[in-house]
């Protein structure tokens, strides 16, 4: 099974909802992890945007239980 093309900063900053300078500010803080692809570094892997999305997801998930546990 193929993997989908990697994303554009632009790309991710759709799907994201934010900035291309907060997508490259997640990735400098290491959030988000780019690949090199020929002459076009810094695309992001579908699969690694994935796992970005679920580790935000369990951190809601975390802080809520957290506010409603206090």
């Amino acid at each position: 099974m193929d993997r989908p093309a990697p994303l554009t900063i632009s790309e991710v900053a759709v799907e994201l909802d934010c900035s291309e300078d907060e997508v490259r500010a997640l990735i400098r803080q290491g959030e988000l992890e780019t690949v090199a692809c020929g002459v076009r570094p810094g695309l992001v892997p579908r699969h690694r945007l994935d796992d970005y999305l679920r580790r935000q997801r369990r951190r809601v998930e975390l802080s809520r239980l957290d506010h409603h546990a206090g």
